[in-house]
């Protein structure tokens, strides 16, 4: 077993924190957290996107974060590319 932390664990517990509206301002202003959970919306495991787009929605419901999660670099690019790949897996499933 691996001494690093898999991406579903980081990213649950980044999830977990965001649930609590007290933490939703620091982890916006934290210099890795933001960016991290960016990144992982690119990850292959399903669970690990649908984890970070939830912490993003949490972060989204501070007003105060909305411009900055706006203006984060690679927002909008992973949150198109998230849409592609769930309207394709909607279009071969017939959704």
């Amino acid at each position: 077993m691996t001494a690093e932390p898999d991406a579903l664990a980081v990213v649950n517990q980044l999830r977990d924190l965001a649930a609590d509206p007290m933490n939703r301002r620091a982890i916006v202003q934290d210099q890795g957290c933001l960016p991290g959970l960016i990144l992982f919306l690119d990850h292959p495991n399903p669970q690990v996107v649908y984890s970070a787009l939830l912490a993003i929605r949490y972060l989204a419901e501070c007003r105060a974060n909305r411009e900055k999660l706006r203006a984060e670099l690679g927002m909008m690019l992973s949150l198109q590319n998230v849409m592609q790949k769930v309207g394709g897996v909607c279009v071969r499933r017939r959704c």
